[in-house]
C-alpha cells in the first residue's frame, strides 16, 4: 500500500476520473465544484504518487471482432522457473490477462479471441510453453459483469472506509 492520505475531495476526483474515463479538467472543476487549480494540482500529484498511471482509451472488443472470452488455468514446473513461464505466456498473441496463483493451478490466463480456430492456435501456443505441464481452458459464455475501471466496483460504505484507511495513514496526496 503506498503511504498517503486521501481526503474527500480526492476521492470525489478520483471517483469521477474513474467513471467518466479522461475527462476534461475544466469539466470536473464543474461537476465537483472545486477550483480548476485544485484539480491540476491533485492530477499531477496523482501522477507523481503513481495512483493515475496513464490514459488509455477503452475499446469495444466485440466491435472489434474479439467476442469470444477464454479464461485457461495453466499449471508448470514449481519454483523460480514458474515466472518465466508466465513471462512467456503474457507475452503471447490474445492473453490479455496473466495471474499467478496459489494452488494446484500456477496461473490463469484470459484472453479474448476472434473464434475457435483462434483459440485453438492460442492453446496450442500455451501447451507448447516451456514449462507448462498441463492446462485446461473454458469459454465464457455470458458475462454479466466485466468492468475494468476500479472505484466503481465498491459501494459507498467501503469507499468510506478506505477514506478512513487511508486516512490513517501518514503521507497526504497534498504533501
Amino acid at each position: 500500500m503506498t503511504n498517503l492520505t486521501l481526503d474527500e475531495t480526492d476521492f470525489r476526483l478520483l471517483k469521477a476520473l474513474d467513471e467518466n474515463g479522461d475527462v476534461d479538467a475544466d469539466e470536473i472543476a464543474d461537476e465537483l465544484d472545486i477550483s480548476q487549480s485544485t484539480v491540476y494540482y491533485r492530477l499531477e500529484k496523482y501522477r507523481e504518487k503513481g495512483i493515475i498511471t496513464d490514459t488509455v482509451a477503452h475499446l469495444d472488443r466485440h466491435k472489434l471482432g474479439l467476442g469470444m472470452t477464454a479464461i485457461t488455468r495453466i499449471k508448470t514446473v514449481y519454483g523460480p522457473e514458474a515466472m518465466e513461464v508466465g513471462k512467456r505466456i503474457q507475452e503471447l498473441s490474445g492473453v490479455q490477462q496473466v495471474y499467478s496463483m496459489l494452488g494446484e493451478m500456477s496461473f490463469c490466463v484470459i484472453s479474448h479471441v476472434r473464434d475457435h480456430e483462434h483459440l485453438q492456435g492460442l492453446v496450442e501456443k500455451i501447451i507448447e510453453t516451456e514449462g507448462v505441464q498441463n492446462s485446461e481452458t473454458n469459454i465464457v459464455l455470458r458475462t454479466f459483469k466485466e468492468e475494468p475501471r476500479l472505484l466503481v466496483n465498491y459501494d459507498d460504505a467501503d469507499l468510506e472506509k478506505l477514506f478512513a484507511y487511508t486516512a490513517d495513514d501518514k503521507s497526504s496526496i497534498s504533501d
